[in-house]
């Protein structure tokens, strides 16, 4: 059971790099689409290998874990080690292990870090994003979405006149002057947003914007009432958004996650010897051959 832990570690560790991935990272998007590094590059194949993106994932090694076993002296040890590998495997290949299985894998104590990793913010996604939109982005994602239905109504307006279909001048400029000013009531909106946020909360605001609130510059702020230029939410899915990219934060994900975490913890407490204990023989014994070099050395030396 220990050498087949030993090898089943290097996959576990794989899939809870995989698992993390796919719930805490932020893909970087621009329109919708990933970023390329070089957006000129052409692929024979039509297609585009996943390091040719300026987010590419960086594939990791995880190796086999080369120190010594330790002593099993009991059966319930070795039961207990024969059923967690057991788990592993399920969670590897994405099949649900209940809490209850849980409870029998893990004694009291890993049971309780267990519970309290579920509910344990580790990563920056789950810092940043965790406690989801702030609530004063909400009224403005309303007033954004009826902004871009009376402007694409305009825009629609525009193409059908192209067309054939005929409107008035002034029944377009009408709706066209409607967009701007459902535009400018949001422009305004966001500088309220921002003038009442303090410090720490406009941090929190500036990572669910799609771009920098750059408002301090005056009239060199990028930011103004065309469609293409006022901020966006991340999460948006309108094609105007510069990054729509969040992590995915599932709690079925990060279940899963806390489940490797625990059993793989609990898998490596009975197979490996601990490495501060083989420190410390390693000591002890460093320290048992120099008095023996010692005393060597003291004697003299028709006499060894």
């Amino acid at each position: 059971m220990q050498y087949t832990a030993q090898l089943l570690l290097p996959v576990v560790e794989k899939c809870i790099d995989d698992v993390q991935y796919e719930n805490y990272n932020i893909p970087t998007l621009l329109y919708g689409s990933r970023v390329l590094i070089n957006k000129d590059k052409k692929n024979t194949v039509g297609e585009f290998a996943e390091t040719d993106y300026v987010d590419a994932r960086v594939e990791k090694q995880f190796n086999k874990i080369e120190l010594p076993f330790v002593d099993i002296e009991n059966a319930e040890d070795l039961d207990r080690l024969t059923f967690i590998n057991e788990q592993l495997k399920k969670l590897v290949a994405n099949k649900p292990v209940s809490d209850k299985l849980m409870h029998v894998a893990l004694t009291e104590d890993q049971m309780r870090v267990y519970i309290d990793s579920i509910d344990s913010p580790v990563h920056a996604s789950e810092v940043m994003y965790g406690d989801g939109m702030p609530d004063e982005l909400h009224d403005y994602n309303i007033m954004l979405r009826k902004a871009d239905f009376q402007y694409n109504k305009f825009d629609n307006m525009s193409l059908k006149q192209v067309r054939g279909v005929k409107f008035g001048y002034g029944v377009v400029t009408t709706e066209s002057d409607k967009a701007d000013s459902l535009y400018e009531d949001v422009l305004e909106r966001l500088h309220e947003i921002w003038d009442l946020a303090s410090p720490s909360h406009r941090y929190r605001l500036q990572c669910w914007f799609d771009r920098e609130i750059d408002f301090e510059k005056g009239h060199d702020t990028k930011i103004s009432i065309d469609p293409d230029n006022i901020v966006r939410v991340r999460g948006s899915r309108s094609a105007r958004a510069l990054d729509s990219g969040l992590p995915k934060l599932s709690k079925r994900l990060k279940r899963k996650e806390c489940q490797l975490i625990a059993l793989r913890d609990a898998l490596i407490e009975l197979t490996f010897v601990k490495v501060a204990d083989i420190e410390v023989e390693t000591k002890a014994s460093s320290q048992n051959n120099k008095k023996l070099y010692d005393l060597i050395n003291y004697l003299p030396g028709d006499e060894i």
